[in-house]
């Protein structure tokens, strides 16, 4: 409702002022009393015509009058009578077009998805799509820089298979808060095998190249290495596992263990030996082996798991590390002098051979993919690891009150 200024006329001609209208006047000294004046015909050009309809001559109107006559003008306009509630409304309305944006973008756009739910999408879509997916899951998989483990598989450029199997079986159970790498040294590699692995990371975006190194098995401590200087620079982690691409692994039951494992810091756990002695012939030979007669107790290479700052040790003093033939015993000569909580895991089947099938294990070695296929398949039907359970060889638990060479004594079927 427009405001109106009520006028009462005496014979003094007395004016009843709007307090309300008067506070929004202009500092123009006191307001006088404007006489009546007659109407006369104006001129067209001296005529202002208001949005009323009126017709006022500005020569003849006081400023008060101008200025009562310009409110009267504003405040027909709808926005300006109520600006407060239009504004309101306005920002309402943008709001609610900003979240439906925001909901269409959700539904389609990759990048709003976490790392194992934009993997399950992934391997949903056909390889010739997933050009319009790669961008977006490298900027997903980049930004997650803060995991609670990370696992590391060494592999070989041609296993293909292998790397496949692992991410259909156990890697299809790995948490939200887990990510992993294979880790493919590519110096050298013919076009061919190198267009292959390209393909393969352009659908899966799971690899890490490492561009300076020749995959060989006799590169497997500097690509460790490699991995371990990555992972301290580009992710913040809690845990990290290494393995290999012929390992398998119960995620969930790992995962549980490391919840509640008590040691946060300086962890080695895995499937301790204390009592080996250098090769000198073969694919393990150690000929720059020198420190002793005995390798230093280290957790076998099949699976082992370490805690963070241990990898930052590593990785911060990796120019000045000996890098022996066997990336096993290079950790675990690496980290003799540390203060380390070294935890020996009989349910780590880590060794050359597996000691067979155990429901125990959280880690099983040398496992073709036609064994990782039944495992994975026999965990979802029946719940265990395995239908039948069988020991091939005898394990040990280790003996950290005698010397390394005295450690490891295979006396007890009873362990798995």
């Amino acid at each position: 409702m427009q405001r109106q200024l009520l006028y009462e006329r005496s014979s003094n001609m007395e004016v009843v002022e709007d307090t309300d209208a008067m506070k929004l006047l202009p500092d123009i000294g006191p307001v006088v009393e404007t006489p009546d004046l007659p109407d006369p015909t104006p001129d067209y050009e001296d005529v202002h015509i208001s949005d009323h309809g009126s017709l006022h001559d500005p020569e003849d109107m006081s400023q008060y009058e101008i200025f009562l006559n310009m409110r009267r003008s504003i405040s027909s306009i709808p926005f300006c009578r109520r600006p407060g509630r239009y504004i309101i409304l306005i920002a309402s309305c943008v709001a609610a077009f900003i979240s439906g944006c925001m909901v269409t973008l959700i539904s389609i756009d990759p990048t709003h998805c976490d790392v194992h739910q934009c993997t399950e999408k992934i391997k949903l879509t056909d390889i010739e799509d997933t050009n319009s997916w790669l961008g977006s899951w490298r900027k997903v998989r980049n930004n997650e820089k803060n995991v609670f483990l990370v696992i590391i598989i060494l592999t070989a450029p041609n296993n293909v298979e292998q790397r496949n199997v692992i991410r259909q079986t156990w890697l299809s159970e790995e948490k939200v808060d887990t990510m992993h790498f294979f880790v493919i040294g590519t110096a050298g590699l013919n076009e061919d095998l190198n267009t292959t692995i390209q393909s393969e990371q352009k659908r899966f975006n799971d690899m890490l190249f490492l561009s300076n190194i020749y995959d060989s098995y006799e590169a497997l401590t500097k690509k460790l290495l490699a991995s371990f200087v990555y992972l301290h620079h580009n992710v913040k982690f809690r845990f990290l596992l290494k393995c290999d691409d012929d390992t398998y692994v119960q995620m969930s039951q790992l995962h549980q263990e490391l919840k509640s494992v008590p040691y946060k810091q300086r962890l080695h756990w895995g499937f301790f030996d204390g009592r080996a002695t250098p090769k000198r012939s073969g694919p393990w030979k150690e000929t720059d082996w020198v420190l002793c007669d005995h390798y230093l107790p280290y957790a076998l290479g099949g699976g082992y798991v370490l805690s963070s700052d241990l990898v930052a040790f590593i990785a911060t003093n990796s120019k000045y590390v000996k890098l022996y033939n066997s990336e096993d015993v290079s950790v675990g000569a690496w980290l003799a002098p540390i203060d380390v909580h070294r935890v020996h895991d009989t349910r780590f089947d880590t060794e050359w051979k597996s000691r067979g099938c155990n429901n125990e294990y959280i880690i099983t070695h040398k496992q073709t993919v036609l064994h990782m296929r039944e495992k994975f398949t026999n965990v979802k039907t029946i719940g265990f690891l395995c239908r039948e359970q069988f020991q091939v060889r005898k394990s040990y638990k280790y003996n950290w009150s005698v010397p390394p060479s005295q450690c490891c004594i295979k006396n007890d079927t009873t362990i798995p």
